[in-house]
């Protein structure tokens, strides 16, 4: 595990502003979640990570870091989420996985959907309608989804939000946040255009907002 002490813990993305802001989500928080990080720490955007979450998690009592090598998550996080872009964060509770992952600095308007990804997993959530939790419990096939974002993006943080609210409701379902912007081969093996972009399970991709049962109605047709 990397040890944290070495790792500023200012961030140009927490000014004060923000910081009370997320302070006044997190006293919200009724149980703990630990930020499980795969770095590259001598690549910039590793570097801009480590020290974005150490602010995070300065933020909370409830909230917690680990922060590892490449090499080292390949053994601690691989079989939860995708580890080959880094930097690759994912979201904790209890020692479970709760399906939701973020891949590059989730700055400009990806920070609202990091900030309730871990108010949704250790708080009491925002709150859904009846019909769009009966809908999430219908998925029993597995479904990976990876959702691809431009940090500049007004419609992307709610997709983010939504398919996340999603994987931690159903343990049949992951959902994974990519800035578009720092994996090219991302965006270019999927043809991707405008985002948002939601690849369902490597194969079918749809563009542009969706509600959350529209998203887990996918979840449900998804091959």
């Amino acid at each position: 595990m990397i040890d944290q002490n070495g790792i500023p813990q200012e961030s140009p993305l927490l000014d004060e502003k923000t910081r009370e802001t997320i302070r006044g989500v997190f006293q919200k928080l009724n149980r703990d979640v630990t930020l499980k990080a795969a770095l590259d720490v001598k690549e910039p955007k590793s570097a801009e990570m480590a020290s974005f979450l150490k602010g995070i998690a300065a933020l909370g009592a409830h909230v917690h870091l680990e922060l590892y090598e490449a090499d080292e998550a390949a053994a601690q996080l691989k079989e939860f989420m995708d580890i080959k872009r880094l930097p690759a964060t994912g979201l904790f509770t209890g020692g479970t996985f709760t399906g939701a992952a973020f891949h590059g600095v989730p700055g400009g308007k990806e920070i609202n959907s990091f900030v309730l990804g871990i108010y949704n997993a250790a708080g009491p959530g925002q709150e859904l309608s009846k019909g769009a939790v009966k809908k999430i419990g219908k998925i029993r096939r597995p479904v990976h989804l990876k959702i691809c974002v431009s940090l500049a993006c007004h419609h992307c943080p709610g997709v983010v939000i939504a398919c996340q609210r999603i994987a931690m409701l159903n343990p049949a379902v992951t959902a994974e946040m990519y800035d578009g912007g720092l994996y090219p081969d991302l965006v270019d093996a999927y043809h991707i255009e405008r985002v948002p972009a939601l690849i369902v399970n490597d194969s079918d991709v749809f563009l542009g907002p969706r509600s959350i049962e529209d998203l887990a109605q996918l979840c449900l047709d998804a091959r």
